[in-house]
């Protein structure tokens, strides 16, 4: 089909010298949103762009070869425009007519209107939308069955509203339209308008159609400086808005690998093509011979996605070792390092709430998949028709093994027993109140307890696909019955892991929760002070800058990266770093595998606590004072709404020198923004790459200081006035 975008306007209200069409929206010209909406729908039309005299070279050298051009001798207006713009085209062709100014129309409108056009078996169809605003747009005028009457082009609303404005898109049957043109009477300064050429059509008994838009976003088009503002914000508004439809529609791998919710973008479908993808990966690396390791955890048909997966690699014959039971994720990328596998998958959405699923993705050196490898997956994912996929029923590859079903759990509790000192633990008789959080942790981690002799206490231990309501990331809040029962009861130590048991979180003897960045705190300092190793440590941008205090005492180096564990992962091998880790509870450490492993930690902490012979709350209250000073930590997420995107995308732009009276010395932007203060604080503010969140964290001397400067913040981004 054809597309013809009409540009040959001089848009003198822009200002500047840039032609209208290539003044720049978020850093690509208008007219390039157009056909890139237009291509989302349709990749293969043809699209001629109709350009004028003054425009044309400019036009040309900005978008290339890759279109038709078409030249308007004279600047008479739109009708004319398109004049030129449909002739040579064949007389059955349906013509799609767009503005280069129009790149708020949305991709599902243009569909939308091409089918109704079909559909309706239409001349003429047109975009046309309905308000209470006064728009300067020509208004559709029709009688009371509802009948398109005419198009008026300066005509002002009389009667009340809502009222039918033209916006700006057109579906024509080439043949039919292209006579029309000698007919047309121009407007009050010469030039010819579609909306007259819509009326000539009307007198002529054509079948002239609209079709409707209900989003009054899309009525704005950017003949101003102020539009191109408006037009800037909608579009971040957009983001949010579109989340949910982007992940039906769209693949993508984030900060811990791909999410989406259940039934919306996480469907077998799409299952089949990330899964294809990786398999593609896998071959041409030369690992298909290897095999793959699978795993899951306790969500909803989680053990079902997994199978899925073992199918299509089977199919690509490569052998599938999938597990027997929901197990912890680092269960998995050990198992990828023993076995010596080409990768490993984990069907889970880690902390994220319930209605979620995922995938993970392993190398063969048992590390997170880094970027440039999941961003080729990811494109190849979303490049892929479904129908197409090779897969090949479970049980048939089962029996021709290249499918098998193992207990992970052996191997991996082995290797616990090597790498931890067990036998410490024995003799200790630790009581240990245990929370896996409905997660898949449950088993893995109940069989280390009782094999160390510990006197073991489980709660929500249970699969529970919901995990009782909540998200599965264990926070002050989230566990609360943990907390309480260590209050209440006789225990050493309380322990939880997240829903795939990569994270951890603890709760000292007194039923205080301890903070995932003092847990990196508590286990740097032992194995640094207590167990004689040395090395740095890693931690994110959101983590605790106690570790760099505590690293300055030790003569040792900091390395601080972007928040998602493939970055902790490759700087601790790169660095040789001693332990790596971040705020929300992952770590891991040297000579270990190199992925978040909660269940190791949970055994380190135990040693540690069996080894120094004193109790969490001391060891921790000791720690603090060997280090002299101590910062306290607080975050907050704010849910992204449309204008809180906007609102939040505005404030980082800005240039700030000071905060709450103190100077800004260092900003930092690896990771959303990061602001130093002169007195050691500092406050970041980042878009989670897995929620609609914006998340803020912050450090100062009290905690109180530190609550004031995450308020600051939220006021300030809240506060933002949008033009």
């Amino acid at each position: 089909m054809y597309v013809v975008i009409l540009a040959g306007g001089t848009g003198t209200r822009m200002g500047g010298k840039t032609p209208k069409p290539l003044v720049e929206m978020n850093g690509k010209p208008l007219i390039l949103h157009v056909i890139d909406n237009v291509k989302s729908i349709f990749n293969d039309a043809k699209i001629r762009v109709v350009v004028g005299k003054n425009n044309s070279e400019k036009i040309r050298e900005r978008l290339g070869k890759s279109f038709e051009y078409v030249i308007q001798p004279k600047a008479l207006g739109t009708a004319d425009a398109l004049k030129y713009g449909i002739e040579g085209i064949k007389a059955e062709e349906n013509v799609l007519v767009m503005y280069a100014d129009t790149p708020l129309i949305r991709p599902s409108s243009i569909s939308g209107i091409l089918n109704f056009h079909r559909l309706k078996k239409a001349d003429v169809t047109l975009l046309t939308g309905l308000s209470s605003k006064k728009y300067p747009y020509a208004l559709v005028v029709k009688d009371k069955s509802k009948k398109l009457l005419y198009v008026e082009e300066e005509m002002r609303p009389s009667d009340s509203p809502p009222w039918e404005y033209n916006i700006g898109m057109y579906v024509v049957k080439a043949g039919k339209i292209l006579p029309l043109f000698s007919e047309i009477r121009p407007a009050s300064k010469g030039e010819y308008y579609i909306p007259e050429l819509v009326n000539v059509a009307i007198r002529k008994g054509f079948k002239v159609q609209t079709y409707m838009s209900f989003d009054e976003s899309e009525y704005l088009g950017v003949n101003t400086k102020e539009d191109l503002k408006r037009a800037e914000n909608i579009m971040a508004e957009r983001e949010i808005e579109e989340l949910e439809v982007k992940q039906e529609r769209f693949i993508h791998f984030g900060t811990g690998g791909w999410r989406a919710k259940i039934g919306r973008g996480f469907t077998s479908r799409n299952l089949r093509k990330v899964s294809q993808a990786i398999a593609n990966h896998l071959i041409r690396a030369g690992l298909d011979k290897n095999g793959i390791v699978i795993g899951y955890d306790n969500r909803f048909l989680s053990e079902t996605f997994a199978k899925i997966c073992g199918e299509v690699f089977a199919a690509n014959n490569i052998k599938v070792y999938l597990s027997s039971s929901s197990l912890p994720t680092p269960v998995v990328t050990f198992t990828v390092l023993k076995k010596k596998a080409g990768g490993g998958i984990v069907l889970t959405a880690s902390h994220n709430p319930p209605e979620y699923n995922g995938v993970k993705f392993e190398n063969s050196e048992g590390l997170p998949a880094p970027i440039d490898v999941t961003s080729n997956i990811e494109k190849e994912a979303n490049s892929f028709d479904a129908l197409s996929i090779p897969w090949i029923p479970f049980e048939k590859a089962e029996k021709a093994g290249y499918a098998q079903i193992e207990d992970f759990r052996g191997d991996y509790l082995d290797y616990l027993e090597e790498k931890i000192d067990i036998e410490s633990i024995k003799r200790s008789h630790i009581h240990v109140c245990f929370d896996s959080m409905y997660g898949s942790g449950a088993s893995t981690i109940q069989f280390a307890l009782v094999s160390a002799r510990c006197d073991l206490s489980m709660i929500h231990a249970r699969r529970d696909p919901l995990f009782g309501g909540i998200s599965p990331a264990p926070s002050e809040k989230s566990l609360s019955v943990l907390i309480n029962t260590v209050k209440e009861g006789n225990y050493d130590i309380g322990i939880a892991v997240d829903g795939d048991a990569d994270r951890i979180a603890i709760v000292d003897e007194k039923g205080n929760f301890i903070h995932p960045n003092e847990i990196i705190l508590l286990l740097y300092h032992y194995l640094h002070e207590i167990k004689g190793e040395k090395g740095g440590v890693v931690r994110n941008v959101s983590t605790s800058h106690n570790l760099d205090i505590l690293a300055e005492k030790f003569g040792e180096e900091v390395y601080e990266v972007p928040v998602g564990f493939k970055h902790v992962a490759k700087a601790m091998v790169e660095h040789e770093a001693l332990i790596g880790g971040e705020s929300s509870g992952g770590i891991t450490f040297r000579g270990h595998i190199m992925e978040k492993d909660g269940v190791y930690a949970s055994m380190l902490i135990l040693e540690m606590l069996s080894v120094m012979k004193k109790p969490l709350s001391i060891i921790m209250k000791e720690l603090f004072k060997k280090m002299g000073e101590r910062l306290f930590f607080h975050e907050d997420d704010l849910r992204l709404t449309p204008e809180l995107k906007v609102k939040a995308t505005k404030f980082l732009s800005q240039k700030l020198t000071e905060i709450l009276g103190k100077k800004i010395v260092e900003t930092r932007e690896i990771d959303g923004k990061k602001f130093i203060l002169d007195n050691g604080e500092w406050i970041l503010t980042r878009f989670s790459g897995t929620e609609p969140i914006l998340r803020i964290s912050s450090e100062s001397h009290t905690l109180s200081r530190a609550k004031k400067l995450n308020n600051w913040l939220k006021r300030q981004i809240t506060s933002m006035k949008l033009q």
